[in-house]
């Protein structure tokens, strides 16, 4: 594990933050380029990474505090102080969702284009995280007996799973997915929708080997909201498919 990946000069530059600044920029350089195929003009989608990385690092900490507020009562320096340290998924996911539709407003660019676009490279900026994570020795497995399995010095010298690359091949696998279905959704938006669905998928899947307290019939918090969040989107994606009049097998396409 290298927390701290280098120094430049008397700064340390931290593994987690390298890796989800090398994540904004991958999916800054690509998107750029990607963007007029949706008739969005790149100006446009760089405005947007910037909004969505801003809220959603804030986003991220907000719900992590939220999460862990006996940690931080009467400690409110170390609400701000995080150095990468302490985040979570989810909020910087909702957050950056939240942020990106106001601003789409407030821009008049269509959001459900946007998010399409964005999506496979949210699933891959999460790969670049986990990796940051493995890095970091946060967020790590439970003990396990696998050939695999590594020891993290930072907790102690007890083998585990190392469940954050399962969730970064896991996410990798998706982006894979979510870049094949873009030239078939069945309509608009249906890729912000699929990524739902899988990452909830893969997070369900992923926190049965890590170390995490359950709280309800076995399964951890992150599970339950994980199984609500996949259940949810299928239904939404099954009725807006049932509503979309771009059906499956139609030959019609719709206008560029």
């Amino acid at each position: 594990m290298h927390r701290i990946l280098f120094h430049i000069g008397n700064l340390p530059v931290y593994s987690y933050g390298a890796m989800i600044s090398l994540a904004v920029l991958v999916a800054a350089v690509f998107l750029s380029r990607e963007s007029r195929r949706e008739g969005i003009e790149p100006d446009h989608v760089l405005e947007a990474i910037i909004v969505a990385t801003v809220a959603g690092l804030l986003g991220s900490r907000i719900l992590y505090v939220i999460l862990n507020w006996d940690q931080f009562s009467g400690h409110w320096r170390d609400i701000f102080l995080s150095r990468f340290a302490g985040l979570t998924f989810y909020g910087a996911l909702f957050g950056g969702i939240a942020a990106v539709l106001l601003w789409s407003r407030w821009r008049k660019v269509d959001f459900f284009k946007l998010t399409d676009l964005f999506a496979p490279y949210l699933a891959l900026g999460y790969a670049f995280g986990r990796v940051g994570c493995f890095l970091n020795g946060c967020c790590y497995g439970r003990v396990s007996v696998v050939p695999w399995a590594v020891t993290i010095p930072v907790v102690d010298n007890l083998p585990r799973h190392p469940v954050q690359l399962y969730a970064a091949g896991g996410a990798i696998a998706i982006f894979v997915i979510l870049k094949l279905l873009q030239r078939f959704r069945p309509y608009i938006g249906f890729n912000l929708i699929a990524l739902c669905a899988l990452y909830g998928m893969l997070r369900f899947t992923t926190e049965f080997f890590r170390e995490e307290a359950s709280i309800w019939l076995g399964l951890t918090l992150a599970q339950i909201f994980s199984l609500a969040l996949t259940v949810l989107a299928l239904l939404v994606a099954l009725y807006l498919f049932s509503a979309s009049p771009k059906r499956s097998g139609s030959k019609k396409s719709a206008p560029r």
